[in-house]
């Protein structure tokens, strides 16, 4: 199959965010990607980054974007989980517009900390048929139970920057972690939502996917044997993700 790279413009909080697209001819519909927090460890060797993961559901038939959000690789910027809510809503957007797409059905798949920011997204009203979480957490206790020690891994474990305000007192900045909390947005989201998870995730332990799952009003839980936290790269949960979204968006 013949699968083109195209760079997509998006603007958030007057951010220009690093977002590309891949796509095969005549897509079945679009899915949106986003990442989750990131590390300042090296990549495994056979990670091929959310370009790999975009190129897999191309293949497959979809329409696939990727964007970095605030203070991620490509993109500049102060992190904040409101901030990446309002980058994903402007991914969103921007993916509905894509020339040819207009019609098609579009579908928010979230991994990690992303399934937090898209159930919150979906839960605010962006126009998604469909959600994916693929090893998202229930709650954030680090952060809401001790700002400095959630502010602390974000800038020294996932490497990425703060507005200088929030180094001096991070009580404000961590308090917006209480409002996208994937337990409490999922309640209020009515599009159909695949809950995707390992029992072997030692990062988010899979008792936050039951969790996620009994607060979901249309959900199907999925738990794969022996799959870690990194979902995108195991081959058997891309299957499931492709199989339930070509099931859920006919």
């Amino acid at each position: 199959m013949s699968l083109r790279v195209t760079p997509l413009a998006v603007t958030s909080d007057e951010i220009e965010l690093g977002c590309s697209y891949v796509a095969g001819e005549k897509p079945r519909g679009v899915v949106v990607l986003l990442h989750g927090l990131p590390t300042i460890d090296p990549p495994a060797p056979d990670d091929r980054g959310y370009e790999g993961f975009a190129r897999d559901m191309a293949e497959a038939g979809w329409l696939a974007v990727w964007a970095d959000m605030r203070a991620v690789r490509r993109s500049p910027g102060y992190f904040s989980i409101e901030g990446w809510v309002r980058d994903a809503e402007a991914v969103v957007r921007r993916a509905r517009a894509i020339e040819g797409t207009e019609e098609l059905p579009l579908a928010l798949v979230g991994v990690s900390a992303g399934g937090a920011v898209s159930a919150e997204v979906a839960r605010r009203g962006a126009p998604v048929d469909a959600l994916a979480l693929l090893a998202a957490p229930a709650a954030w206790v680090f952060f809401t139970e001790d700002p400095h020690e959630g502010l602390r891994r974000i800038t020294e474990e996932a490497g990425m920057a703060v507005a200088p305000e929030v180094s001096e007192n991070p009580t404000s900045w961590a308090a917006e972690f209480d409002s996208v909390s994937t337990r409490a947005s999922i309640t209020g989201v009515s599009a159909p939502t695949l809950i995707l998870h390992g029992t072997d995730d030692d990062v988010v332990p899979v008792k936050h996917a039951h969790v996620i799952a009994e607060a979901a009003p249309d959900a199907e839980l999925v738990v794969l044997e022996g799959a870690d936290h990194f979902l995108r790269q195991d081959p058997k949960a891309v299957e499931v993700l492709q199989r339930w979204l070509e099931s859920t968006l006919r």
